[in-house]
């Protein structure tokens, strides 16, 4: 075979070879850039809601149920031969080419319908407390958001609905909150099942080491629990304990997000024209809510786009956002991302309608 006619064929095999590789090169450039855009998304949709709740305004959900895509590459190759006359010359002249495209198809189911509205609805389970707890998030933390009573102490109860008229009463339990985490930071808490059966109770006890410590004597105090014990029975419930057991009333994930809406910051003039409530204490002046909600969230609010925002949405001609360098309030809201999915996350088949959209239509 010729010397250029050879070398044209080794190229094209070559190129032909090389688009062997692109459907791994492709997944590697496209994965992140959806991996990020859906967590942004869902980000922003969660802090949409928040802000809604704020207003009064009716929250909705709406769920990125599956995301595909289809890589397609083209390749293409050619040669020309110079022709002088009769005579072929040996110049030819190669080349190489190829088209490549991707066609995303993204499907959205909104989150409604009976079955949603029960599981936004209803109390989370102690056992989903225990599992966070378990998780490595901060006691304190996970109290303050998803338990509304313990033993008769009230977390502002009143606050697990829309914003309320006046003060909740908060002060006794977040001294109990702040109790355990003493405890958890000593490594002398103990939440979970007490022995190995399936329907071993579930208790809060300290260690031996942990009895001795001034935390767990305020925290046995503030629970009215029986002294000489380390180990209380939890139950679900609503009333106080008989003294050998924590009564524990948690909220609903609709009551976390109507808690945690009270700590979106509001503009003075959306304020004066009645947009939201305003909650007032005893004497009339307006309630701090940083009081209830410092230490777990706080979205701020300015009139243009903010710069350095872990996360920002815009809402009746404000921008309402989370700073990136408030690290509680970031892991308030990665909580309660958390939250979300174990209550209220899609769950097998749905019955609400389904939305797919190609995206390059």
């Amino acid at each position: 075979m010729p010397r250029r006619p050879l070398l044209l064929l080794i190229l094209c095999l070559g190129f032909l070879l090389g688009c062997a590789g692109v459907g791994p090169r492709a997944l590697e450039t496209a994965r992140g850039s959806y991996n990020e855009v859906l967590r942004d998304t869902a980000d922003e949709q969660l802090l949409a809601n928040l802000v809604r709740l704020r207003y009064r305004d009716r929250p909705f959900f709406l769920e990125v149920s599956a995301v595909t895509t289809q890589f397609r590459f083209a390749p293409n190759a050619g040669a020309g031969l110079a022709v002088e006359g009769f005579r072929i010359d040996d110049d030819i002249a190669l080349s190489v080419g190829g088209g490549f495209s991707e066609t995303p198809t993204i499907s959205y189911a909104p989150l409604q319908g009976e079955d949603f509205a029960r599981r936004l609805l209803s109390p989370l389970s102690l056992d989903a407390l225990v599992l966070l707890n378990h998780s490595g998030w901060s006691t304190e933390r996970l109290f303050r958001l998803a338990v509304q009573r313990a033993n008769g102490l009230r977390n502002a109860v009143t606050a697990s609905g829309p914003t309320p008229a006046q003060a909740p009463d908060f002060a006794e339990f977040a001294a109990f909150a702040k109790a355990l985490r003493a405890l958890q930071l000593e490594d002398a808490l103990l939440l979970g099942r007490q022995g190995a059966s399936d329907g071993a109770a579930l208790t809060l006890a300290v260690t031996a080491d942990g009895a001795a410590l001034p935390a767990f004597r305020s925290l046995r105090e503030s629970l009215g629990l029986q002294e000489g014990k380390t180990a209380y029975r939890l139950r679900a419930g609503a009333q106080a304990g008989t003294g050998e057991e924590i009564v524990i009333q948690t909220r609903s994930l609709n009551g976390v997000l109507y808690f945690l809406a009270n700590g979106v910051a509001v503009p003075e003039a959306h304020r004066a024209a009645g947009l939201v409530v305003t909650t007032r204490d005893a004497s009339g002046r307006p309630f701090a809510w940083d009081s209830v909600l410092g230490g777990l969230l706080t979205v701020q609010v300015a009139k243009g786009r903010p710069a350095g925002a872990a996360v920002a949405i815009p809402y009746r001609d404000h921008w309402f956002y989370i700073d990136d360098r408030d690290a509680d309030s970031k892991a308030t809201f990665s909580l309660l991302m958390q939250l979300f999915a174990l209550q209220a996350g899609q769950r097998g088949d749905t019955s609400a309608p389904v939305l797919t959209i190609p995206a390059g239509s």
